[in-house]
């Protein structure tokens, strides 16, 4: 975007759209916004509606009865996928109680950046839903948006940080160009490798050598080749923990700070090591 223009867009009125002449670099320009917001990854990918939530249901304190379909516009084509990194050295604390607060802040970090980037789109007259962990599947979005791969512990693998980052997503009618899904090897290593099944204290992750169709828990959704993860045994876990868990995340050979150094446990209260 040419900075003489951006006089311009601050000028536009309601109903009034930033011609998008070159859908590529309104690609970069959103990228860039989204970095500036604190977005660690963001990919780009075609709205696939097979990830889109059949129904939205009320909560359990207003009775838990009500639900009402989701209906995405057909004009919202795109979605752009963003992953925020979780602090490595508190998530090496699970299942203690600092990497429950990593996981907080990277939720808090995640709003941050799906609000501004949802206003950029808006100013420039276009279309942002912005989505959290609802509405739609988060990870086959982000794959589709090129920013990793499916791992055995049912999380995104990126290359940058391994399963150590939080999603959000921005449905939009902006004129956008879709990223590509990538391959490193993740489905070849997680066959072999194991240590997220080996060390999940509940045993909620398959120790199969190959993924399957076969679901293991009324929560997953089949119809998809993968190891499944028995979320019921997971979050009882969670419950008895008294806070969440990370540890799937933490004993990943994927996991890596962004800077390359090694992430110590022992490290989280010893800012000056």
């Amino acid at each position: 975007m040419d900075p003489n223009e951006f006089a311009v867009i601050t000028r536009l009125v309601p109903g009034q759209k930033y011609a998008v002449t070159d859908p590529a670099e309104m690609s970069r320009d959103v990228k860039r916004a989204a970095k500036f917001l604190g977005a660690d990854l963001t990919g780009i990918c075609r709205l696939d509606r097979r990830w889109v939530y059949s129904h939205a249901y009320s909560h359990p304190w207003d009775g838990g009865t009500e639900h009402w379909p989701i209906e995405i516009p057909e004009e919202y084509e795109y979605a752009i996928v963003m992953a925020i990194e979780m602090d490595a050295d508190g998530i090496l604390t699970s299942p203690a109680a600092p990497a429950a607060a990593a996981t907080g802040v990277g939720y808090s970090k995640m709003t941050f950046a799906l609000t501004g980037v949802a206003e950029f789109i808006r100013n420039l007259g276009y279309e942002a839903l912005q989505c959290g962990n609802d509405t739609a599947l988060s990870i086959p979005l982000a794959i589709d948006a090129g920013l990793g791969e499916l791992g055995r512990n049912g999380l995104l693998i990126t290359p940058q940080y391994g399963p150590r980052v939080r999603l959000c997503k921005i449905f939009t009618d902006l004129p956008l160009n879709p990223d590509k899904p990538i391959s490193f090897g993740v489905q070849e290593f997680c066959g072999k490798c194991r240590q997220c099944a080996k060390n999940c204290k509940p045993g909620a992750i398959s120790n199969d050598e190959e993924p399957s169709f076969q679901p293991v828990c009324r929560s997953n959704n089949d119809g998809a080749l993968k190891w499944y993860v028995n979320a019921e045994l997971c979050y009882q876990f969670w419950c008895e923990n008294g806070v969440d868990c990370s540890t799937c995340i933490a004993v990943c050979p994927y996991n890596k700070p962004a800077q390359g150094t090694k992430p110590v446990r022992k490290r989280f209260w010893k800012l000056d090591q």
